[in-house]
């Protein structure tokens, strides 16, 4: 498995080998992988949470290799094992596959589960790929709509900033 440094890092050496900036130097990539490996070392993984806090060039290459990963839009899911093939290996692979989740992800249900998570900013960008995602799939055009909060007449940004002086 693969970090999110380690992504950037392949990007960058892709774009400069191809001298486009585009990312991965706008050549496509097939990834492969099982996601029930070992994490990489000293490198957050694909999936989990970046620091919201990017104050050193780690963290912040953490945070563009995330990004890169998000860039990916089309998945295969590959269901036919190929090393344990075999008549004689059916119980070994069914119980391999048992041991990982034991759910099928590939049910069309889980397309629209609740997602649930602890901050914020990822309910945040999740409802905005969500939303994204739907419009493109029903053929709408999507609207964003931002409200000003105001209190007793003043805006609420305006409101606190005289509070903090």
């Amino acid at each position: 498995m693969i970090g999110c440094g380690f992504l950037l890092r392949i990007s960058k050496a892709l774009s400069k080998a191809k001298h486009n900036a585009l990312p991965f130097g706008g050549i496509n990539i097939i990834f492969a992988g099982d996601f029930a490996q070992l994490p990489p070392v000293s490198d957050p993984r694909l999936f989990s949470q970046i620091k919201t806090k990017a104050d050193s060039e780690r963290s912040q290459n953490s945070a563009f290799g995330k990004l890169l990963w998000f860039a990916v839009d089309t998945v295969v899911v590959l269901n036919e094992v190929m090393r344990q093939s075999g008549v004689s290996n059916l119980c070994f692979v069914g119980l391999l596959s048992r041991l990982r989740t034991d759910i099928d992800w590939t049910n069309p249900s889980w397309q629209t589960a609740p997602v649930i998570v602890a901050e914020n900013r990822v309910k945040d960008a999740l409802n905005a790929q969500a939303a994204d995602a739907f419009a493109r799939h029903t053929g709408r055009t999507l609207h964003w709509y931002h409200a000003l909060d105001t209190r007793n007449g003043r805006q609420v940004p305006e409101l606190l900033q005289s509070r903090l002086e």
